[in-house]
């Protein structure tokens, strides 16, 4: 029953998209300036003609992807004969959205309750008609029971989702000859969701999960007060499961949400006090665990700071801390399981030449069967003063010799901007925090 469902629902969801592929209209389209580097001179010609490589972040082909991905085995293999770890998409998805479909493919969470609390690699579109007819999601994390869809009167919403805990798309074409192969862990759902009225949005779908269960969901934007109500059921074969989110939202800088189902009750609160300052709480009566803190930010000519701190009910302190001041850029993050410090300070920032050159430290230790175990990587970074987008520079190289409990070793991170949502990542280590494994990994990643 798994192997039918998985292959009917996949090789649907191919079939569909190679349509919408055709029907998309105005798809986005970004100018972006050459790299200023010979992108054959990363991958040999024989593993991607340069038509290739551009087609990658200009279309948007799901065949084509797929089958771009898989041909970097040939280049993995000729790396090193040493052990080596592979993820053709990275742990980040590919994401794609347009005004008609959004798209996620690789690593995400599944858009209902899920039993199985792990992501999964799969495939999750959404299409939607109307005009206003559809909030923004943080779409690799898409979570229909804790922020459902608010749809105007009129327009609808399709999404679609399936996948498994392997790389489907790798497996489908890798083992095309083995027709009783079955993919694995396979978990999938379809809903539906329209504007039924003003304020009232309904949901109607199934998912598979083992078994087929129907999924509803109910959702009320008051006009009147400032709470957002959706109750979501989920009717399986002997259980009828029942989940309530309420969202309370006063003020711009004031918010509450609590959520209800069978096994536990949450809730989170959000204060900004000030432009600076942030007040947070969070609780969940299943783990017993509850917590509040602080969100500091400053920003002027001499300083920047960003930092949090929370203490929960087992007085356990974590906090985070991010701060520059010149050239000097200082980030901390410590909890009751590890501490990791980072301290780097600018070199070389020429326009002229082209790049900027940075050192940096930095600092880890962890608790490992009840003993401390340090971990000490120092080096230099070196990427281009061009941006292509905001946060993302044209090309990056971290190198670093890292030293612990497993020895010593060079650690290598490079990256190449594609386009400003894809990038092209080579990574080599001789040493980690857990091992002294020599581990290699070449990766399409969308951050």
């Amino acid at each position: 029953m798994k192997a039918i469902v998985a292959n009917v629902l996949f090789g649907g969801t191919l079939g569909c998209l190679g349509w919408t592929n055709s029907a998309l209209a105005n798809p986005k389209v970004v100018n972006q300036p050459a790299l200023g580097i010979t992108q054959t001179s990363i991958i040999s010609t024989e593993i991607f003609s340069s038509e290739a490589l551009l087609e990658i972040p200009q279309s948007f082909g799901l065949i084509d992807r797929i089958l771009t991905i898989n041909e970097l085995d040939g280049f993995h293999s000729s790396l090193s004969s040493e052990k080596k770890d592979y993820f053709p998409s990275g742990k980040k998805p590919f994401i794609h959205d347009s005004e008609q479909i959004d798209l996620v493919l690789g690593f995400q969470d599944t858009f209902w309750p899920s039993a199985k609390k792990q992501k999964y690699w799969g495939l999750t579109t959404i299409e939607h008609w109307g005009k206003n007819n559809l909030q923004e999601f943080n779409l690799p994390q898409l979570n229909y029971t804790d922020s459902s869809p608010v749809l105007s009167v009129g327009s609808s919403a399709l999404t679609f989702s399936g996948g498994g805990n392997k790389n489907l798309g790798k497996q489908a074409i890798l083992d095309q000859d083995d027709r009783s192969q079955e993919f694995e862990e396979f978990r999938g759902g379809i809903t539906y969701h329209r504007g039924v009225a003003s304020q009232v949005t309904l949901g109607l779908g199934f998912i598979y999960e083992d078994n087929v269960a129907g999924f509803t969901q109910l959702t009320y934007n008051s006009a009147i007060l400032p709470v957002k109500t959706t109750f979501s059921l989920l009717v399986k074969e002997s259980t009828v499961d029942l989940l309530s989110h309420v969202r309370f939202q006063p003020t711009s800088n004031f918010v509450v949400n609590y959520y209800n189902d069978q096994e536990k009750q949450k809730f989170d609160l959000n204060w900004g006090m000030s432009s600076n300052l942030s007040l947070i709480a969070k609780g969940n009566t299943q783990t017993e665990s509850y917590s509040t803190g602080i969100n500091i930010a400053v920003k002027n000519n001499f300083l920047a700071l960003s930092a949090s701190a929370e203490l929960d009910n087992n007085h356990n302190l974590q906090w985070k801390l991010n701060s520059q001041i010149g050239n000097f850029k200082l980030a901390y993050d410590s909890d009751k399981q590890k501490t990791s410090s980072e301290l780097s300070s600018s070199l070389i920032d020429s326009s002229s030449l082209g790049f900027k050159c940075s050192a940096f430290i930095k600092y880890q230790t962890q608790m490992v069967r009840k003993e401390q175990q340090d971990f000490v990587v120092w080096g230099s970074k070196l990427n281009s003063t061009g941006k292509i987008s905001a946060n993302k520079h044209y090309w990056t190289i971290d190198l670093g010799y890292g030293s612990g409990v497993h020895g010593k070793g060079l650690i290598l991170n490079s990256s190449v901007a594609l386009n400003p949502n894809l990038s092209l990542k080579l990574d080599y280590q001789e040493i980690s925090a857990g091992s002294d494994d020599t581990k290699i990994k070449l990766q399409l990643s969308s951050n």
